[in-house]
Protein backbone atom coordinates (compact mmCIF):
# COMPACT_ATOMS: atom_id res chain seq x y z
CA UNK A 1 0.00 0.00 0.00
CA UNK A 2 1.60 3.42 -0.88
CA UNK A 3 2.78 5.61 2.05
CA UNK A 4 0.40 7.81 1.41
CA UNK A 5 -2.33 5.49 1.97
CA UNK A 6 -0.98 4.43 5.28
CA UNK A 7 -0.60 7.52 6.34
CA UNK A 8 -4.20 8.24 5.62
CA UNK A 9 -5.53 5.35 7.11
CA UNK A 10 -3.32 5.60 9.79
CA UNK A 11 -5.15 9.60 10.67
CA UNK A 12 -8.58 7.20 10.47
CA UNK A 13 -7.85 4.99 12.89
CA UNK A 14 -6.41 7.97 15.24
CA UNK A 15 -9.04 9.89 15.33
CA UNK A 16 -11.54 7.06 15.86
CA UNK A 17 -9.57 5.82 19.11
CA UNK A 18 -9.50 9.81 20.34
CA UNK A 19 -13.30 9.43 20.02
CA UNK A 20 -13.32 6.52 22.64
CA UNK A 21 -11.11 7.83 25.53
CA UNK A 22 -12.04 5.74 28.73
CA UNK A 23 -13.32 7.86 31.36
CA UNK A 24 -10.10 7.23 33.91
CA UNK A 25 -7.98 9.34 31.10
CA UNK A 26 -10.11 12.23 31.22
CA UNK A 27 -9.26 15.25 33.67
CA UNK A 28 -11.50 18.26 34.37
CA UNK A 29 -11.28 21.29 36.73
CA UNK A 30 -13.32 21.82 39.97
CA UNK A 31 -15.87 23.60 38.63
CA UNK A 32 -16.30 21.07 35.77
CA UNK A 33 -16.19 18.13 38.70
CA UNK A 34 -18.64 20.19 40.68
CA UNK A 35 -21.45 20.56 37.59
CA UNK A 36 -21.01 18.31 36.06
CA UNK A 37 -19.44 14.68 37.13
CA UNK A 38 -21.85 15.18 40.79
CA UNK A 39 -24.96 15.55 38.37
CA UNK A 40 -24.02 12.63 36.20
CA UNK A 41 -22.21 10.25 38.77
CA UNK A 42 -23.08 7.63 40.48
CA UNK A 43 -24.12 4.78 39.70
CA UNK A 44 -21.41 1.95 40.12
CA UNK A 45 -22.56 -1.60 41.06
CA UNK A 46 -20.53 -2.70 43.51
CA UNK A 47 -20.45 -6.29 42.56
CA UNK A 48 -21.60 -7.15 39.09
CA UNK A 49 -18.55 -8.32 36.72
CA UNK A 50 -18.83 -8.08 33.07
CA UNK A 51 -17.89 -11.70 32.31
CA UNK A 52 -15.46 -12.08 28.96
CA UNK A 53 -17.98 -13.41 25.79
CA UNK A 54 -21.00 -13.36 27.86
CA UNK A 55 -23.59 -10.34 28.55
CA UNK A 56 -24.07 -9.73 32.09
CA UNK A 57 -27.04 -10.12 33.95
CA UNK A 58 -28.67 -7.96 36.49
CA UNK A 59 -28.55 -10.56 39.05
CA UNK A 60 -25.16 -11.60 38.83
CA UNK A 61 -24.02 -10.55 41.89
CA UNK A 62 -20.67 -10.78 43.08
CA UNK A 63 -18.64 -10.94 46.80
CA UNK A 64 -17.44 -7.99 48.33
CA UNK A 65 -13.80 -7.40 48.73
CA UNK A 66 -13.06 -7.46 52.55
CA UNK A 67 -9.96 -5.71 53.84
CA UNK A 68 -8.53 -5.59 57.29
CA UNK A 69 -8.98 -1.97 58.66
CA UNK A 70 -5.98 -0.31 60.02
CA UNK A 71 -6.46 -1.07 63.28
CA UNK A 72 -9.30 -3.48 64.98
CA UNK A 73 -12.81 -1.82 65.68
CA UNK A 74 -13.07 -1.22 69.49
CA UNK A 75 -15.49 -4.44 70.82
CA UNK A 76 -17.09 -1.72 73.55
CA UNK A 77 -17.66 1.48 72.78
CA UNK A 78 -16.08 4.08 74.24
CA UNK A 79 -18.11 5.38 77.60
CA UNK A 80 -16.95 9.12 76.76
CA UNK A 81 -18.31 8.71 73.24
CA UNK A 82 -21.47 7.21 74.44
CA UNK A 83 -23.66 10.32 74.12
CA UNK A 84 -25.68 11.85 71.50
CA UNK A 85 -23.30 14.07 69.23
CA UNK A 86 -26.13 15.89 68.19
CA UNK A 87 -26.55 17.18 72.41
CA UNK A 88 -23.40 16.87 73.13
CA UNK A 89 -22.25 19.51 70.32
CA UNK A 90 -24.82 22.11 70.27
CA UNK A 91 -26.27 23.79 67.09
CA UNK A 92 -24.72 22.49 63.97
CA UNK A 93 -22.41 24.87 62.38
CA UNK A 94 -24.56 24.24 58.93
CA UNK A 95 -27.40 21.82 58.11
CA UNK A 96 -28.68 21.37 54.40
CA UNK A 97 -32.45 20.98 54.32
CA UNK A 98 -32.51 19.40 50.80
CA UNK A 99 -35.31 22.33 49.88
CA UNK A 100 -33.10 22.39 46.56
CA UNK A 101 -30.74 20.12 44.77
CA UNK A 102 -28.24 22.58 44.31
CA UNK A 103 -25.56 21.39 46.15
CA UNK A 104 -26.17 17.85 44.62
CA UNK A 105 -26.05 19.11 40.99
CA UNK A 106 -29.68 18.59 41.11
CA UNK A 107 -31.53 21.88 40.83
CA UNK A 108 -34.49 21.21 38.38
CA UNK A 109 -32.50 18.07 37.35
CA UNK A 110 -33.85 14.48 37.90
CA UNK A 111 -31.14 11.48 37.58
CA UNK A 112 -31.78 8.25 36.36
CA UNK A 113 -30.09 5.50 34.84
CA UNK A 114 -30.97 1.48 34.57
CA UNK A 115 -30.87 1.22 37.99
CA UNK A 116 -31.70 4.25 40.23
CA UNK A 117 -33.28 7.19 39.96
CA UNK A 118 -32.32 10.29 42.40
CA UNK A 119 -33.97 13.26 42.49
CA UNK A 120 -35.17 16.28 45.09
CA UNK A 121 -38.60 16.99 45.55
CA UNK A 122 -40.63 17.83 48.70
CA UNK A 123 -37.27 18.86 50.72
CA UNK A 124 -35.85 15.82 50.52
CA UNK A 125 -33.31 13.87 47.93
CA UNK A 126 -35.06 11.00 46.71
CA UNK A 127 -33.02 7.82 45.54
CA UNK A 128 -34.67 4.98 44.49
CA UNK A 129 -33.20 1.22 43.65
CA UNK A 130 -35.60 0.29 40.78
CA UNK A 131 -34.42 -3.78 41.32
CA UNK A 132 -33.75 -6.34 43.87
CA UNK A 133 -30.23 -6.78 42.67
CA UNK A 134 -28.14 -5.57 44.78
CA UNK A 135 -26.65 -2.42 42.68
CA UNK A 136 -25.50 0.65 44.50
CA UNK A 137 -26.28 3.76 43.52
CA UNK A 138 -25.17 7.25 44.90
CA UNK A 139 -25.17 11.06 45.50
CA UNK A 140 -22.58 13.08 47.02
CA UNK A 141 -22.17 17.25 47.56
CA UNK A 142 -23.01 19.39 50.16
CA UNK A 143 -19.93 20.55 51.86
CA UNK A 144 -16.35 19.25 52.15
CA UNK A 145 -15.80 17.92 56.28
CA UNK A 146 -12.32 16.82 57.09
CA UNK A 147 -12.47 16.56 61.38
CA UNK A 148 -16.10 16.68 62.51
CA UNK A 149 -19.77 14.73 63.19
CA UNK A 150 -22.09 14.55 60.21
CA UNK A 151 -25.74 13.24 60.60
CA UNK A 152 -27.97 12.06 57.81
CA UNK A 153 -31.74 12.22 58.63
CA UNK A 154 -32.94 9.59 56.66
CA UNK A 155 -36.63 7.85 56.09
CA UNK A 156 -37.28 4.52 54.39
CA UNK A 157 -40.25 3.50 52.21
CA UNK A 158 -41.07 -0.26 51.85
CA UNK A 159 -38.45 -2.06 52.47
CA UNK A 160 -37.33 -5.79 53.55
CA UNK A 161 -34.20 -7.77 54.86
CA UNK A 162 -31.00 -6.91 53.63
CA UNK A 163 -32.33 -3.41 51.49
CA UNK A 164 -29.24 -1.35 52.09
CA UNK A 165 -29.20 2.70 52.35
CA UNK A 166 -26.70 4.93 54.48
CA UNK A 167 -24.14 7.46 54.21
CA UNK A 168 -21.31 8.63 52.79
CA UNK A 169 -18.44 10.89 54.34
CA UNK A 170 -14.84 12.10 53.09
CA UNK A 171 -15.65 11.82 49.32
CA UNK A 172 -12.71 13.77 48.10
CA UNK A 173 -13.81 13.31 44.28
CA UNK A 174 -17.46 12.53 43.79
CA UNK A 175 -16.69 8.95 43.44
CA UNK A 176 -14.38 7.86 46.31
CA UNK A 177 -15.29 7.56 50.07
CA UNK A 178 -16.24 5.59 52.99
CA UNK A 179 -19.70 4.69 53.08
CA UNK A 180 -21.94 3.43 56.36
CA UNK A 181 -24.40 1.74 55.79
CA UNK A 182 -27.56 0.26 57.33
CA UNK A 183 -30.32 -2.69 56.57
CA UNK A 184 -33.34 -2.65 57.06
CA UNK A 185 -33.43 -6.06 59.07
CA UNK A 186 -30.77 -4.37 61.42
CA UNK A 187 -27.28 -4.91 60.39
CA UNK A 188 -24.78 -2.23 60.07
CA UNK A 189 -21.24 -2.03 58.03
CA UNK A 190 -18.60 0.86 57.51
CA UNK A 191 -16.38 0.89 54.48
CA UNK A 192 -14.98 2.61 51.64
CA UNK A 193 -15.18 2.63 47.39
CA UNK A 194 -11.85 2.78 45.50
CA UNK A 195 -12.85 3.74 42.81
CA UNK A 196 -13.81 0.03 41.10
CA UNK A 197 -14.24 -1.98 44.13
CA UNK A 198 -16.11 -1.80 47.24
CA UNK A 199 -13.95 -2.22 50.36
CA UNK A 200 -15.59 -4.04 53.39
CA UNK A 201 -14.33 -3.08 56.77
CA UNK A 202 -16.68 -3.93 59.14
CA UNK A 203 -20.13 -5.29 59.26
CA UNK A 204 -22.15 -6.45 61.98
CA UNK A 205 -25.74 -6.80 63.36
CA UNK A 206 -26.85 -3.86 65.73
CA UNK A 207 -27.41 -5.73 69.16
CA UNK A 208 -28.37 -2.37 70.73
CA UNK A 209 -31.51 -2.23 68.50
CA UNK A 210 -30.69 1.21 68.08
CA UNK A 211 -31.70 0.91 64.76
CA UNK A 212 -35.32 1.52 63.74
CA UNK A 213 -35.87 -1.44 61.55
CA UNK A 214 -38.86 -2.68 58.69
CA UNK A 215 -40.52 -0.04 56.26
CA UNK A 216 -41.90 3.63 56.97
CA UNK A 217 -39.15 4.20 59.63
CA UNK A 218 -36.92 7.23 60.10
CA UNK A 219 -32.95 6.83 61.08
CA UNK A 220 -30.34 9.72 61.99
CA UNK A 221 -26.98 8.35 60.68
CA UNK A 222 -23.74 10.07 62.20
CA UNK A 223 -19.97 9.69 61.56
CA UNK A 224 -17.73 11.24 63.74
CA UNK A 225 -14.36 11.49 62.04
CA UNK A 226 -11.24 12.50 63.93
CA UNK A 227 -7.89 12.21 61.83
CA UNK A 228 -8.25 7.94 60.84
CA UNK A 229 -11.06 7.23 63.83
CA UNK A 230 -14.81 6.58 62.76
CA UNK A 231 -17.29 6.15 65.01
CA UNK A 232 -20.64 5.35 64.25
CA UNK A 233 -24.09 6.49 65.37
CA UNK A 234 -27.53 5.52 64.57
CA UNK A 235 -30.05 7.80 66.45
CA UNK A 236 -27.73 9.10 68.56
CA UNK A 237 -26.66 5.74 69.98
CA UNK A 238 -22.73 4.73 69.38
CA UNK A 239 -22.38 1.52 67.60
CA UNK A 240 -18.82 0.95 66.84
CA UNK A 241 -15.60 2.68 66.51
CA UNK A 242 -13.08 1.86 63.59
CA UNK A 243 -9.85 3.02 62.72
CA UNK A 244 -8.37 3.09 58.57
CA UNK A 245 -6.55 5.93 56.77
CA UNK A 246 -7.44 5.33 53.13
CA UNK A 247 -9.11 8.72 53.35
CA UNK A 248 -8.07 10.92 55.88
CA UNK A 249 -8.46 14.65 53.72
CA UNK A 250 -11.84 16.49 53.78
CA UNK A 251 -14.53 15.67 51.38
CA UNK A 252 -18.24 15.23 50.55
CA UNK A 253 -21.33 13.74 52.00
CA UNK A 254 -24.11 11.98 50.39
CA UNK A 255 -26.23 9.10 50.37
CA UNK A 256 -25.66 5.37 48.55
CA UNK A 257 -28.90 2.80 48.35
CA UNK A 258 -29.20 -0.58 47.11
CA UNK A 259 -32.28 -2.78 47.06
CA UNK A 260 -31.77 -6.50 47.91
CA UNK A 261 -35.12 -7.60 48.58
CA UNK A 262 -37.57 -4.74 47.16
CA UNK A 263 -37.81 -3.56 44.28
CA UNK A 264 -38.13 0.40 43.76
CA UNK A 265 -36.93 0.40 46.82
CA UNK A 266 -36.80 4.18 48.02
CA UNK A 267 -35.13 6.56 50.95
CA UNK A 268 -35.50 9.80 51.55
CA UNK A 269 -32.56 12.12 52.94
CA UNK A 270 -34.44 14.80 54.55
CA UNK A 271 -31.57 16.86 55.80
CA UNK A 272 -27.77 16.75 56.56
CA UNK A 273 -25.64 18.58 59.57
CA UNK A 274 -22.56 19.15 60.05
CA UNK A 275 -20.60 19.91 63.37
CA UNK A 276 -16.74 21.02 64.23
CA UNK A 277 -15.49 18.96 67.27
CA UNK A 278 -14.66 20.86 70.27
Amino acid sequence: MPRVMRLFFGLILLTALACNLPVSTLRATPDLIGTNVAQTLTQYALQPTPIPSVTPQPTQILPLLTATPTTEPSPTPRAESSGDPRLQLGAPIYTETLDNGRSFGLEGKVYEDDNTLIRVQNGAMILTSKYATGYHGWRTGGRKLQDGYVEGLFRTGNCAGQDTYGLIVRSPDFIHGYWFTITCDGHYGFGYWDGEKYVNLLERRDDQQAIKTGPDQPNRLGVWLEGSTYRLYANGVLLDEIHDAQFTSEGYTGAVIAAHETPGFTIYLEEISYWNLP
